[in-house]
């Protein structure tokens, strides 16, 4: 374990509220401090944190909290360029304190963390896919004056019962049924594939990217190799003509934190930057292209590292107190094969000053591969026409803090659990025989896993 942290004056006042890996120009580790109410997990690696640093940190906080104005806007701060299309103007509106959105609570109007992304069919996998001919990659619900918001999302769900436990217990899942209305622009190409997605928490994600390749790519070549299904297979992304590892996102789409950090800029809040120096307006959006700014970008150089900085330091809550069914509850979870892909330790390269690296092991329970999850979970494309889907192992670290400190907290891709439990109901194709054992679990070891999933 790293040495104790120890902080200056001046790092306690920018901590205050702000989750990051080390804070202060000594720290090393974190020695379960508080800092806005959330516990700093003390056995992941921590990497130092210059002084110099300090102010871009500040920077990238108040950025990624800061209410961005509708470019043109007289009463403008320097956070402005919003639109012309969007669906919320602040980061923090779908990821407070890095924990994602808390999901929709029942029937209605999709929340603004609940984005509805659309891709067109690619026939070549080499080609990242193009959005919607008409709306763009995004559905974008809101925008500035004179412009014509997309649509609206809504959401209508049935309760599926009638099963049960072998014990007698019965359980219940919600299913969530998509229609989208008041298109303004006429309906979405029939083969458009219509993606519903719950922001995803954001800690911890510095350490993701610093996974070490290997670690998320062996094990993941052809299936001609004789590889288990459970193995996965690695997602790469094309980046000007180079193939890089996706490691981020619900389908590892991203494979860095800038690169998530400019999609989300650009699709969800219209604001350009030169990582992506155009937003979401299609050609046939002919009012949204009217108030196209070209130049200079939306979000300044300055800005955007700032906020890739800050993002890249979120640290993972601490788990809560451990159970004293906790070792049972962990063997449970290796019992029944989730630790297949929910893969407790990874290894990861952590820079420690310009030159330095270091080695070091993280605890995620992910393997960042992708896995099909069944027929159930998978997209459907505007016609109703369910096209394969493949998941990356959604990390569980800091899901303790998310249960016991997020508001209605939900889970998986589109929030449709409402608890862990339903999640794991939820897990078919690879994960099917998993889900199968979960099922056939007695009532007392089943309490015993989940009340270890609380304590991750």
């Amino acid at each position: 374990m790293l040495s104790p942290t120890v902080k200056t004056k001046a790092s306690n006042q920018l901590c205050t509220g702000l989750l990051v890996i080390g804070c202060a120009s000594r720290i090393l580790a974190a020695e379960a401090p508080t800092d806005g109410g959330l516990n700093l997990q003390p056995t992941l690696p921590i990497r130092s944190i210059a002084t110099a640093e300090l102010s871009q940190l500040e920077l990238g906080r108040a950025a990624f909290y800061a209410q961005w104005s509708i470019a043109a806007d007289p009463q403008a701060t320097r956070f402005t360029g919003v639109g012309p299309l969007f669906n919320a103007t602040s980061c923090s509106v779908c990821h407070v304190d890095g924990a994602g959105g808390s999901g929709p609570a029942g029937d209605g109007a999709a929340p603004p963390e609940l984005v509805v992304q659309l891709e067109a069919p690619s026939a070549d996998g080499a080609v990242p896919p193009k959005g919607d001919p008409v709306y763009g990659r995004v559905l974008n619900t809101t925008a500035r004056d004179g412009v014509q918001p997309e649509g609206v999302v809504m959401i209508h769900y049935t309760e599926r019962e009638g099963y049960y436990y072998p014990s007698g217990e019965r359980w219940y899942l919600r299913v969530p049924h998509y229609r989208i209305v008041q298109l303004s622009r006429g309906p979405l190409a029939h083969d458009t594939i219509v993606k519903p997605r719950l922001a995803p928490p954001l800690f911890g994600v510095g350490l993701l990217e610093s996974v070490d390749e290997a670690a998320a790519t062996e094990g993941a070549a052809s299936s001609r190799t004789g590889k288990r299904k459970s193995d996965g297979e690695a997602s790469w992304q094309w980046h000007q003509g180079m193939r890089v590892l996706g490691r981020l996102g619900w389908q590892a789409k991203s494979y860095s934190i800038r690169d998530q950090t400019a999609k989300a800029f650009a699709r969800e809040m219209g604001l350009t930057s030169n990582e992506s120096s155009s937003d979401d307006c299609t050609p046939v959006e002919k009012d949204c292209l009217r108030y196209n700014n070209t130049q200079p970008p939306d979000v300044s150089d300055e800005v955007f590292d700032a906020v890739v900085t800050y993002v890249r330091t979120l640290a993972v809550p601490a788990a809560p107190a451990k159970a004293a069914d906790s070792s049972q509850g962990a063997a449970l979870f290796a019992s029944l094969n989730c630790d297949d892909c929910h893969r407790s330790s990874l290894p990861v390269t952590l820079p420690m000053g310009p030159t330095q690296r270091r080695s070091a092991s993280i605890a995620p329970y992910t393997d960042l591969r992708l896995h099909d999850l069944g027929n159930e979970m998978t997209d459907e494309d505007a016609s109703g026409r369910t096209i394969d889907t493949r998941w990356r192992t959604a990390p569980l670290w800091g899901l303790g803090y998310r249960l016991h400190q997020v508001e209605t907290a939900t889970f998986l891709h589109d929030g449709r659990a409402r608890t862990p439990e339903e999640a794991i109901l939820w897990h078919g194709g690879e994960a099917a025989h998993s889900r199968r054992k979960f099922v056939d679990l007695g009532p007392r070891s089943r309490r015993a896993l989940l009340h270890w999933l609380e304590t991750l």
